[in-house]
Parts: structure tokens; C-alpha cells; sequence
């Protein structure tokens, strides 16, 4: 599925960088890699945000990571949302749902 997040191959999603860009899981490990590529959350990275010293892989990236997080969890409880039929129970069931796939509240934690 194309990201759910507004991401262009050959741009950085964080800095803006014109060049080769790496897709990046934003939810990765025991599974999650397919759950991203089928939900949208990806997005593509330069190699320095990606893997570098403060890219979401690098010593000091837990800031992005968790951000990247954050935002993919609220971009895809937003979409949930507009679905859902019952909308005064929307943002709970998205909120459940979200975390019966991924397995995990970013926003909250």
C-alpha cells in the first residue's frame, strides 16, 4: 500500500533532502514490517536520517523514531476514523484497533 503519510520516493520525509531515499518501516520487528507495508506507515528517508548518527536506526535516533511513531499512529487512527460508522465511538475503536495491530499506544505512552 502507498504510505498513508504524505511521502515521495527520492525526498526525506524529515529533512527535505533531495536524493536516494530509503523506505523506512515505521513499525518493524516480529511481523510489524508487513503490517507497515500494508497500512501505509512507511516513509521515505535519507541515508543520514535513516541510519546516521541521529536517523531513526542510529545511536541517538530514539527521538525521531518515537516521533515517526507518534505521528503514523495519529495519521492511521485519523483514517480509521473517517470510516468508522458509529462516530461517537470512533476514536476509542480506532485507538483499540490500533493497538490490537500493532500492539502498542505511542501516543499515550
Amino acid at each position: 500500500m502507498e504510505s498513508i503519510l504524505n511521502t515521495h520516493k527520492g525526498e526525506c520525509y524529515e529533512c527535505g533532502k533531495i536524493c536516494k531515499t530509503d523506505l523506512h518501516h515505521i513499525f518493524f520487528g516480529h511481523s510489524r514490517r508487513k503490517i507497515s507495508d500494508r497500512e501505509g506507515l512507511t516513509v521515505y528517508l535519507c541515508p543520514e536520517c535513516h541510519k546516521g548518527t541521529y536517523g531513526v536506526h542510529g545511536k541517538y535516533g530514539e527521538h525521531l523514531n518515537k516521533a515517526l511513531k507518534i505521528l503514523a499512529q495519529q495519521k492511521w487512527e485519523e483514517r480509521y476514523i473517517e470510516s468508522y460508522p458509529y462516530k461517537n465511538h470512533a476514536a476509542e475503536a480506532a485507538r483499540e484497533a490500533f493497538i490490537k495491530l500493532i500492539g502498542r499506544n505511542y501516543i499515550d505512552d
